[in-house]
């Protein structure tokens, strides 16, 4: 029963977003102006330019690389050819004298020189700075900020009228040697009662040159369930993860440590197609939480389309299952999903112009002593890039409680984000949500404005596409 349902409930969300498709494209392209101004294809030919001019000096230095390959492969032949015995042999016959100690300590005088003739000052600099050579081993270290104002109709919750340091986020990424790779996340966040507590977000070692298209990594991770939770907050196109996430997973989404496995999956039409497998430790609140027994295991199937020169489609397809508290392997819990991004960006406008449409759709079963109870769940967000600097979008959100169907919660957002700079940005959000039950929360009903500020020094990863 339960696999029926989490079949026809997927099947439903798949036709709703497909349906949708249709209608937002043809109103994106609507939108699209005849013409570009002058501006614009002058920065279109000098980018032209600049790609030619980065080919050349390719082709050119593909050429000088490939002649001191020959040079050094060709000083290793002689190297080999003779033996550092012979030239001291050589040597000695060329000097004429016969007691090799007094050969030795001649030809040693006349390279070094006598104490009174050799340069006992400084040695000069070297023209590469060491400092260049320790820096490139050292890890790219990059700090985020996250500081949020916020405003409530309801008072007493954990978060009321204030101005919070939400999160600080320390990264740390280097090539471990030329087969592994290792990105460090660690969060310090503020907890109820102002206090710091430091966490390890996320913490593993990803395997490069495995054959096969496979790409393995070991330690703890964000689980590639769906579009958002693999997503670190502070680079949401919102302020907060959506409720369906919240609800399901936590504050913090599904993480955990284990072991996780890519695969490009080769194919006819030859289009990117990723399948991804983690087993990780059973400790989150949906299924086992702190008594985990058994394994979480989360499958997601990615599809990626390009639909034109300016517009891409990507379809994913998740699905978690592991023993929850009340089972121990007895009985479980399953979470299907299946999220659908459409993306719009001009080629010689994309600066100023995009536009974002990002629905996901969730359900779960739980096995439990009084029955199987299934919920579900989405979010549908629109995001449109009206200037360089500028975004405006709005969201919808609706989850069911996974343990109580009855009670459910919708929310309506929406938001103006502004990019300062590329390391800077502002937020404005507003959040009206509704509850059908008081139990959830003090009010039904609750307002709540947001002003979000997020930085960050040094090097950053770029996030998934």
């Amino acid at each position: 029963m339960r696999y029926t349902y989490l079949v026809c409930s997927t099947l439903l969300g798949v036709l709703l977003l497909v349906f949708m498709l249709p209608a937002t494209a043809l109103a994106v392209h609507g939108n699209q102006e005849s013409q570009e101004s002058e501006a614009l294809d002058a920065l279109w030919e000098e980018v032209k330019h600049l790609k030619k001019e980065m080919e050349k000096q390719k082709k050119e230095s593909e050429t000088r690389i490939k002649a001191l390959e020959e040079e050094v492969q060709y000083l290793q032949q002689r190297l080999t050819e003779v033996t550092p015995k012979e030239d001291l042999g050589l040597l000695l016959d060329d000097s004429g004298l016969e007691d090799d100690e007094q050969a030795l300590d001649t030809l040693l005088g006349e390279i070094t020189g006598s104490e009174d003739e050799m340069d006992l000052s400084a040695p000069e600099p070297l023209s590469t700075p060491l400092g260049n050579i320790f820096q490139s081993m050292n890890p790219d270290i990059s700090i985020i900020g996250d500081v949020i104002g916020h405003y409530t109709s309801k008072e007493g919750g954990e978060f009321d009228d204030e101005v919070l340091f939400r999160e600080v986020e320390l990264g740390f990424s280097a090539a471990v040697d030329p087969y592994a790779r290792a990105d460090f996340f660690i969060g310090l966040g503020q907890e109820e009662g102002g206090e710091w507590e430091v966490g390890l977000e996320e913490g593993y070692v990803t395997f490069l040159s495995v054959p096969w298209g496979l790409q393995p990594r070991l330690g703890r991770f964000k689980s590639t369930f769906g579009k958002a939770n693999s997503v670190h907050a502070h680079a949401l196109p919102w302020v907060e993860y959506p409720l369906v996430i919240q609800n399901c997973f936590g504050d913090e989404g599904l993480a955990g440590d284990g072991v996780g496995l890519n695969w490009l999956v080769p194919n006819p039409w030859d289009k990117y197609i990723e399948l991804s497998y983690e087993a990780t430790k059973n400790d989150n609140e949906m299924f086992a939480g702190e008594e985990y027994d058994d394994l979480l295991h989360v499958v997601h199937l990615k599809n990626f389309f390009d639909l034109s020169d300016a517009s891409t489609l990507e379809l994913g397809l998740s699905y978690a299952t592991a023993p929850n508290n009340d089972g121990h392997g007895g009985s479980r819990t399953d979470v299907a999903g299946v999220d659908l991004t459409f993306r719009w960006r001009p080629p010689r406008a994309g600066l100023y112009k995009s536009f974002l449409w990002q629905t996901e759709y969730i359900s779960a079963n739980a096995e439990l002593p009084g029955g199987d109870v299934d919920s579900w769940g989405l979010y549908s967000a629109l995001d449109f890039q009206f200037a360089r600097r500028w975004t405006v979008g709005t969201r919808y959100d609706y989850s069911e409680m996974p343990y109580d169907s009855d009670l459910h919660e919708n929310a309506y957002s929406g938001y103006l984000t502004f990019m300062q700079s590329e390391f800077l940005y502002w937020r404005l959000a507003y959040t009206h949500t509704e509850r059908n039950d008081i139990t959830l929360i003090d009010e039904k009903d609750t307002d709540e404005i947001f002003l979000q500020m997020n930085f960050g020094l040094g090097p950053h990863r770029a996030h998934k596409y």
